[in-house]
């Protein structure tokens, strides 16, 4: 008897327990759910605050004066999409049509800007079809294309290049220097100073003619520097110096000999040349 009562007093308190396991278990879970509810509202209230009309709005009007019109725009269609009978979406939509016409305007100028370099391209083109000399290579097949009035009795630098089938392909840019003088100065380097920029170049192979009392000396080589070359033809002033066996002689390059030089390189890059 004292058996039974021990084991229903145990199952009464294990009832009870149970009963207000399930009461707490019910009063948590409203706390938790109104906990939930204040979440929503806080981030509702929270995303009213950062993305009000007003601040979207005055975020769109900040990114604009910051030229960053492609976040501007989200921004205001933001705003009009989210607010669309607000002051502000009215405000906004007007903003958006400025920054509209401003890009229409930059994207106008860029197309005329290009159009304007397409014309003079076609012009420097025409100019240098008229100024350019080519003389083919039956045998070999090479074309090359020089500048028509390059001095033959001066002092002079030029530049020239080959073509195969309408490209340079592997022929590389060339360079000439002639010297030409009443005596012999048997150069074998030259020195050019283009404004501050000078460079030596060693070990020349020159060769040499005379005729009726003048000499001259030549040489001819593909050009290994490009830096260089682009120095030369954007210096204000170059300064060459043929190192001859015991003396040496400078001569300042014409500008209409850089003018050539400009015209050749322009047709070598025509042609499919780099640099």
């Amino acid at each position: 008897m004292k058996r039974i009562f021990i084991v229903s007093t145990l199952v009464a308190l294990l009832t009870a327990c149970g009963q207000a396991d399930k009461e707490n278990a019910v009063r948590l879970q409203g706390e938790v759910s109104k906990l939930q509810a204040e979440i929503i509202t806080l981030k509702a209230d929270l995303d009213a605050e950062r993305n009000g009309p007003e601040r979207l709005l005055a975020r769109a009007k900040n990114e604009s004066v910051q030229n960053v019109s492609t976040t501007a725009k989200q921004t205001l269609n933001d705003l009009i999409s989210r607010y669309p009978e607000s002051p502000q979406a009215q405000s906004g939509k007007v903003l958006l049509s400025e920054i509209n016409s401003k890009e229409e305007a930059v994207e106008k100028a860029k197309q005329l800007e290009a159009a304007k370099a397409a014309e003079e391209q076609r012009k420097a083109f025409a100019r240098l079809d008229q100024n350019l000399k080519k003389e083919t290579d039956e045998i070999k097949g090479i074309t090359w294309v020089s500048y028509k009035s390059v001095p033959v009795l001066a002092n002079y630098m030029t530049l020239y290049f080959g073509t195969k089938d309408g490209s340079v392909g592997s022929y590389p840019l060339r360079m000439k220097f002639n010297y030409y003088a009443d005596d012999w100065l048997f150069v074998k380097s030259v020195t050019i100073k283009a404004d501050e920029e000078v460079y030596n170049l060693e070990k020349m192979d020159f060769e040499r003619d005379n005729a009726a009392g003048s000499i001259w000396e030549w040489s001819d080589s593909p050009v290994e520097d490009m830096t260089m070359i682009n120095k030369i033809l954007a210096a204000k002033k170059v300064v060459i110096r043929y190192n001859g066996r015991q003396y040496y002689h400078d001569y300042v390059l014409p500008e209409s000999q850089k003018m050539a030089m400009k015209d050749i390189l322009l047709a070598w890059k025509r042609y499919g040349g780099k640099g």
